[in-house]
């Protein structure tokens, strides 16, 4: 986020300060290699040729992140302007919407959930940048205890209430039927007509570069769904009412928002 803020003509496209937020948190967290000197590199005329050279090798790795962001930050204002009072954002890790959303509705509750290892290092950066009232961060394995149970004993979440939700860069490191069992939680912890604005791969197959580097990372890619199969990509209780793929079917992606029944 940092190099795209850099490309000409993609600062402006961005939600507002996503580059320089981002960059304030890394630079926080303080670990390598998220150095002072790095984040300078970051922006450098060649960092942003590089950056989009590896676009041209795999679509998707570079502006396609930041055409995520746009989708992600643009639905949770629309479900906030249709009256969702809460936002969750999954597997945050040091994403910066609720961050940068909070301070901008004060009204709203915004909540984090992520690994304890992630979270903490991410609470510890929010900490000293300044948490906003109405934004917390919860860390919990969700391996161990089920989504439901986290939020229904969290009290800055309210399973009655309309709610948004994200998953963005997380389903397909699922298998199948935990996306389903995930998305179980999340119709039993929101009102009905909350949404979840979700990210999901095209096909387990392609893309050989990524899948070689996710590989290596120790992160393989486990799911994947076509956009028409959606619906049961998800399970039942659900109802897709807005399917982003990308037309030309070379980037990554695709991006999808789901109605709860």
């Amino acid at each position: 986020m940092v190099t795209l803020g850099a490309k000409p003509g993609w600062r402006d496209r961005l939600p507002a300060g996503l580059p320089e937020l981002s960059e304030a948190l890394l630079l926080v967290y303080g670990a390598y290699p998220f150095t002072p000197t790095v984040l300078e590199l970051a922006r450098k005329p060649w960092a942003v040729r590089l950056a989009t050279l590896g676009e041209r090798l795999q679509p998707g790795a570079f502006e396609g992140l930041g055409k995520r962001k746009i989708f992600m930050d643009r639905q949770v204002q629309a479900a906030i302007a249709a009256g969702a009072s809460q936002v969750l954002v999954l597997g945050a890790g040091f994403d910066t919407l609720c961050l940068g959303l909070a301070r901008e509705y004060p009204r709203i509750r915004f909540v984090e959930i992520d690994h304890p290892d992630t979270g903490a290092a991410k609470q510890r950066a929010v900490a000293q940048l300044g948490q906003p009232s109405n934004m917390t961060l919860l860390a919990s394995d969700l391996a161990a205890v089920s989504l439901s149970r986290v939020l229904a004993d969290s009290p800055a979440w309210d399973t009655r209430r309309l709610s948004a939700a994200v998953a963005e860069g997380l389903l397909y490191y699922l298998p199948a039927d935990s996306v389903q069992q995930l998305f179980r939680e999340l119709r039993a912890s929101m009102a009905p007509a909350s949404r979840v604005a979700f990210s999901h791969l095209y096909d387990l197959r392609r893309y050989r570069l990524a899948r070689a580097a996710v590989n290596a990372e120790g992160e393989p890619w486990l799911s994947a769904s076509e956009p028409s199969d959606l619906e049961a990509y998800i399970g039942a209780g659900w109802s897709i009412v807005e399917r982003c793929p990308d037309s030309a079917r070379r980037e990554l992606e695709g991006l999808a928002v789901a109605e709860r029944l």
